[in-house]
This record gives C-alpha cells, structure tokens and sequence, in this order.
C-alpha cells in the first residue's frame, strides 16, 4: 500500500526527471522536489556508495542560500550551460587522501579552477574537501597555477574531522545526477558530463 510520504517521493522524482530533462519545472517546485527527496534518504538511512558520485559533474540548479521544508519562499536557479561550473570526483593519485575533487567554472574568456584532497564518509553521506590549488586561465592561457590559501594550511587533511571542512551531503545519486546539501545550507543538482 502506498503512503502519502511515498506519493510525495513519487512525485518528487518525477519533478527532478523533468528538470533535468529540461522541462524546467519552476524552481520553487524543483526546491521542493529536492527538500522532499532529502527527508526521504534521510528517513530510510539510505547510503549512496562513492563509486556513485565519482565522475564529472556540471552545476544544473542550486537554492538560493539556506532553505528547509515548510519555507514559504523557495528559491533557486538554473544555471545556464553557457556558464560550464563543474566538479569533479576522482581518485587520488597521492596517498595522503583517497579522493581528488576539482571545481571549476568558465564565464566569457576566464577560467578558474580549484583542486584538493577529498574525503567521504558513506555512513553520512559526507564528502568533506579542501582546495589547496588554483589555476587561473584568460583566453585558455594559464596566468596562474599554484597554491591557493586554506585556512587549514599545515595541517595533516586526513586528521581533520569532516565537519570542520566545507563538504556536501548527498541525499540523491544515480546516473543521470546528483543532489546534496552544502555546508552552509543550500541545495544543489549536478548533472553527469561523463
């Protein structure tokens, strides 16, 4: 027998699967899609594997600022693809850390791009990171490439709890995208580049 919480999940994902086959739901029903399929990955303690959020991903909706069921006013956007914002998920090559993740975003003729260590806790759902590197592009040319300041600087990453780093919590990944939960309270969706 189906539950309202499981005609609300139903319903949820059917909004998500029209945005992000570019449908464009409103944001505000997009918000409240997300909010809903976040209660209910959080209610089955549902985990997500990292295998599942490793790859490359572009920015496709994010809420404006912190947002919380029963909100009157839900916002957010879609970000264009003419402004390509990624991230990206990897394994490392140093052993210090196990995940690599690079965030990037082109507008016009600049680039830039941040890049670190990364790490994930699948009971949680948490993947904490912190970028170390950044490289900044003008015309596809690098003009810089080199250390970017971390107010964790000399410190050992792999010492440092999760929650004291900026991270996501991801409530949604399949192969089509994924949604988490920023540090600071926002909602975004990702869509897979791979």
């Amino acid at each position: 027998m189906q539950t309202a919480d499981d005609a609300a999940q139903i319903s949820a994902s059917q909004i998500l699967e029209a945005a992000i086959a570019g449908d464009k739901p409103t944001t505000a029903a997009v918000v409240s899609a997300l909010l809903a399929t976040e209660k209910s990955s959080k209610q089955a303690r549902r985990q997500l594997p990292i295998e599942q959020l490793m790859g490359n991903w572009r920015l496709f909706f994010t809420s404006r600022g912190k947002v919380k069921l029963g909100d009157q006013r839900l916002r957010g956007f879609y970000l264009p693809s003419w402004i390509p914002a990624q991230i990206s998920f990897a394994p490392s090559e140093v052993a210090a850390y196990p995940i690599a993740v690079t965030n990037q975003i082109t507008v016009g003729l600049v680039g830039l791009k941040l890049s670190g260590p990364a790490k994930y806790s699948d009971k949680k759902n948490l993947m904490g990171f912190d970028f170390t590197q950044l490289e900044v592009k003008i015309l596809g040319q690098t003009i810089y490439s080199g250390k970017f300041p971390s107010p964790r600087e000399g410190k050992v990453f792999g010492d440092i709890a999760i929650g004291q780093l900026p991270f996501f919590a991801f409530f949604e990944a399949n192969s089509q995208f994924i949604a988490a939960r920023g540090r600071g309270g926002g909602l975004a969706i990702w869509v897979n580049q791979d």
